[in-house]
């Protein structure tokens, strides 16, 4: 009986880790820790090794202490090269009615499209940095932001 057991729970957690595997090319979460400085940046390093098309997402997680129905962002992205892009964006994270888009309770996730067909030419690493661009100097209610990377299939 122990035996068998143990060979469950075995079974179990390598299952666990066989799911966790993520279909991304790229995935990483930074932490705003729900008090996200206006003066820390969230870095994010991707290592690309194959030019090619890429998609970019940002998946944001808020908690209900958010007081905005928006998120403003600014972004600084780093090529290999030493060549700087930044972009300011704007997303919206509850509808008018104040209804919280994105899945999830008491802790919304929401994907959101940052750049879309990226063509990376360069190999090695892309540095990006995301800071919010609200008004406030502390920013309560953004628990995590991550960096998703897909790679485009070319057919």
């Amino acid at each position: 009986m122990m035996k068998t057991l143990n060979w469950i729970m075995i079974l179990g957690i390598s299952f666990v880790f066989v799911q966790c595997d993520s279909p991304h090319f790229y995935q990483q979460q930074a932490s705003a820790q729900n008090n996200w400085d206006k003066d820390t940046a969230l870095q994010f390093d991707l290592e690309v090794t194959d030019s090619g098309k890429y998609d970019f997402y940002l998946l944001t997680r808020n908690n209900n202490e958010y007081p905005y129905s928006n998120l403003y962002l600014f972004t600084q992205m780093t090529t290999p090269k030493g060549e700087i892009f930044t972009d300011t964006l704007q997303y919206y994270l509850a509808f008018q009615d104040g209804e919280w888009v994105g899945t999830g309770n008491s802790l919304k996730e929401l994907y959101l499209l940052y750049r879309e067909n990226v063509s990376l030419k360069d190999t090695g690493v892309y540095k990006l940095s995301v800071w919010h661009g609200m008004r406030e100097d502390k920013l309560i209610g953004i628990e995590d932001i991550s960096l998703i990377v897909d790679k485009k299939d070319v057919k």
